[in-house]
């Protein structure tokens, strides 16, 4: 379950500067490989198209209200 919320981290980071693998791989406060992050974070990235139609047309925006939007494209990606 780190994984994703270290994902969602380095993802809301977009303030910091940097590209999305520099991010992951310079963050010393992952609980998980980098690697794994970083792959994560760009298939979840690949496919956030049809992963936020995904999200709207299953009506998971309306019941699950305590996920951040990014951790939701995450956790849809696992089971996608």
């Amino acid at each position: 379950m780190s994984l994703y919320f270290d994902a969602a981290n380095i993802l809301n980071s977009e303030d910091a500067g940097g590209s999305l693998k520099s991010r992951t791989f310079n963050n010393k406060k992952l609980k998980n490989s980098p690697a794994h992050v970083y792959a994560l974070i760009a298939q979840a990235t690949k496919w956030s198209t049809i992963l936020k139609e995904v999200i709207e047309k299953s009506g998971l925006l309306q019941t699950e209200k305590k996920a951040s939007h990014r951790l939701r494209h995450l956790f849809v990606f696992n089971f996608f």
